[in-house]
Parts: structure tokens; sequence; C-alpha cells
């Protein structure tokens, strides 16, 4: 039988250790568009770098989702986790061996981002896994949170860091926020276990890839409420990009 206290506080440490994955995330999103700017002087550059930074988790977030259904969340979020800090290490290594080029921030950040992709559905099913439906509103404002903080708490801290040293700096602090992220995905990974792993088998018996993609689909569309929640949240989004 659940533990509810004992689950909150599961996903407590499982959120503590996301949230300063998104602060460190936001960091690097932020210094890498000023050094970006500061070596090129051009604006386009500084945007193909967050265009790159985005559009794998737009891309790819509803394939992710399906694989969040089907298999190993903890090993989902294991692999995105750690292998989103490849690409960092990689624009870091460029950077101290002499100064990093728009190519290869591009080729660093689209890595981290694509492997990002792939954890950010399966941590957000947890919540399933963990939490009673009582405490579902509690933890989707905490996750929501977790999605504000890159922008509203990384920009100014970053800004400071950088008074301070340089974008190496930041890069060493989103790549150490990265293995704390699978230090307490590893903490939980049990209850995780109990209640994704088991479903994602029988899953992965019951339904084809693409006939799952569709159901997700038909989920979302047959339901006018939440089609136009969607719709509104990407308009407005779309603008806030601007």
């Amino acid at each position: 039988m659940r533990n509810p206290n004992k689950n909150f506080y599961n996903f407590l440490l499982l959120w503590s250790g996301e949230f300063i994955s998104a602060v460190g995330s936001g960091l690097t999103s932020f210094g890498l568009g000023v050094y970006v700017f500061e070596q090129t002087g051009q604006a386009s550059a500084m945007a193909l770098v967050t265009l790159l930074a985005f559009l794998p988790g737009l891309l790819l977030s509803v394939p992710a989702g399906v694989l969040a259904d089907r298999y190993d969340r903890r090993l989902l979020m294991l692999l995105g986790d750690g292998l989103s800090a490849v690409g960092l290490i990689f624009i870091l290594i460029c950077v101290l061996r002499g100064g990093a080029q728009v190519w290869q921030i591009c080729v660093g950040v689209t890595i981290s981002s694509l492997f990002s992709a792939l954890m950010d559905p399966a941590y957000k099913a947890t919540v399933t896994d963990l939490l009673t439906p009582e405490q579902y509103t509690k933890a989707s404002g905490l996750i929501g949170i977790t999605g504000s903080a890159k922008y509203l708490v990384s920009p100014i801290l970053a800004g400071f860091l950088l008074t301070l040293s340089d974008i190496s700096l930041l890069l060493v602090i989103d790549i150490c926020t990265f293995f704390l992220t699978v230090f307490t995905t590893l903490a939980v990974r049990g209850m995780l276990l109990a209640g994704g792993a088991a479903a994602s088998v029988r899953k992965n018996r019951e339904e084809a890839f693409f006939r799952e993609l569709k159901t997700g689909w038909r989920a979302v569309s047959q339901r006018s409420g939440v089609l136009l929640l969607v719709l509104l949240s990407s308009v407005i989004t779309f603008f806030l990009g601007f």
C-alpha cells in the first residue's frame, strides 16, 4: 500500500534535483547567448543557438512521451540527464582550448537538448508513479516552478556569475547539476520502477509505437477543452518567443 507522505517526500527529492538542473540549464542558455553575441556581434547567430536549444524538445516531446509510457522511466531519466552533459562537456573543452566556434556550440547544444527532450516527459510522468490523485495539484505547481526557474532565476544568477568569471564557469555548474539529478533519480529508483516499468512492459506488448502516438493524439483532439488549452498555450508561447 502506498504511503502518501513518504511518496511525496520521494517526489520532493526528485523535484529538487530537477529544479537545480533547470536552473543550471538556464545558466548555460543565457550564458551561451551572451558568449555567441560577444564572439560574433550577430543576433542571428545567437538566435540559431537558441533555436537548437528548443527545437529538439518541440519535435521529440510526443515520441518521448510514448517512450515514457512504454519503458522504464527511471532509465530514460538517467540517460537523458547523464547524456545531456556530453554536449556541454564538448562545448567546455572547445572553450578551454581557446574559444568555441558557433558551429561547435550548435553541435553541443543540439546533443544536450536532444537527450533533455528524452528525459522531460518521463520526469513529469513520475507524478502518477509516486503520488495519489489528491497530491497531483500540489505536484503540478512544483513542476511549473521548475519550468519557470530557467527563465526567472537563471538569467539573474548568470548575469552575476559572468561578472566574476566567464562562460566556462556556467558550463561547469550546469554539468554538475546533471549528475545531481542522476543521484536524486537513483535515490527514488524503487518507487519509479514500481510505477513505470511493469506498466511499460505491458504497453510494449499490447500496442505498436505509432498506434500509441495516434491514441495520444485522439485523447487530446477528442476533448475540446484540452485541445483549446493546448492551442492557447502554443499561441502564448509563440508570442513570448518574440
